[in-house]
């Protein structure tokens, strides 16, 4: 199922490469959006959904953090 985001994954792992975007990165931008899904949403998010978001997110970056490390690997 996740095929269908490879076109995007792509494209958004040669920005994170082109603008230094790490790894290590990823957990502040986590530790961001989450709250900050949370403040827009408001009552419509409790913690089974935050934690599905979280969930969602830490899917995708593993994901797209195996993928730029390649990249930077082949760049090297």
């Amino acid at each position: 199922m996740v095929e269908v985001l490879t076109p995007a994954i792509e494209r958004i792992c040669a920005r994170h490469v082109a603008t230094h975007i790490k790894a290590e990165h990823y957990p502040a931008v986590a530790e961001a959006l989450l709250p900050a899904i949370k403040d827009v949403l408001g009552d419509a998010v409790d913690e089974k959904v935050l934690a599905a978001w979280g969930e969602a997110y830490w899917f995708l970056a593993d994901i797209m953090i195996n993928r730029e490390r390649a990249l930077y690997a082949d760049a090297a």
